[in-house]
């Protein structure tokens, strides 16, 4: 491997300089675990004949997925960006909702499909996390939402985002898509805010190939949740909730 020191802008292989690896370093790459464990529980799955509807695998899931988030709620949804749709639905943000300027694109898209307008945030030059200094510059009386996101494995400010939310009472949700596992002051990233939503995309640290969830403490926003996952279905026949 290459190794040169960066002093300037020049320096950079986007600015024309030899690139400073040899190949390219993925952000992620797939972990796929023990092969015959995983193969063992796809034969459990096609035996039972159930394929969808959450299945009883899907129930073990999310009851362990709250047992280590430490968290009363985990709905599993079929990828990140749905899942920060459905959370935003949830909470009924509309107008414009503020989120970082760095991060990737589907955050914004979870907003823009439901014509929302994203209003971007600058961001911590050395964290690159969101600024809380920024987020109250773009307070309008047209913002419903804060979406934050956990950058690197790395929680963002939520102290300060947390006084800020209070204070104009506007509800917080977190991208936490860099997060599972990681801890803010000892507490599983997961439980704050209103809601957090988790990707379990095929490079991130923990990956069920596609697929993500929508975790929460609130009772409230859990029901509305699973209502939407489920094209609103109470019960074996009775739809209650658009879904």
């Amino acid at each position: 491997m290459n190794r040169k020191t960066i002093n300037k802008m020049s320096d950079l292989a986007v600015a024309g300089a030899p690139p400073l690896l040899d190949s390219p370093l993925h952000v992620g790459r797939p972990n796929i675990g023990d092969h015959d464990f995983f193969l063992s529980k796809m034969r459990d799955i096609l035996e039972s004949g159930q394929l969808t509807n959450r299945g009883p695998i899907v129930e073990e899931l999310e009851a362990k997925l709250c047992q280590i988030l430490s968290v009363k709620h985990c709905v599993l949804m079929c990828n990140g960006t749905i899942a920060l749709e459905i959370a935003t639905r949830a909470l009924n943000f509309r107008k414009e909702v503020i989120l970082p300027s760095f991060t990737f694109i589907a955050t914004a898209h979870a907003l823009s499909w439901q014509n929302i307008r994203p209003m971007f945030a600058d961001i911590n030059p050395r964290k690159h996390h969101i600024d809380p200094d920024s987020i109250r510059n773009l307070i309008t009386p047209n913002t419903t939402g804060i979406v934050a996101v956990h950058l690197w494995g790395q929680p963002a400010p939520i102290r300060e985002l947390a006084s800020i939310s209070n204070e104009f009472d506007i509800p917080l949700v977190y991208d936490a898509a860099h997060a599972f596992n990681a801890r803010f002051e000892g507490i599983p990233i997961g439980s704050f805010g209103a809601c957090e939503v988790f990707s379990f995309h095929a490079t991130k640290f923990f990956n069920t190939f596609e697929g993500g969830a929508v975790v929460t403490n609130n009772d409230e926003i859990a029901e509305k949740v699973r209502l939407m996952q489920n094209f609103g279905f109470r019960g074996l026949d009775t739809v209650i909730y658009p879904g």
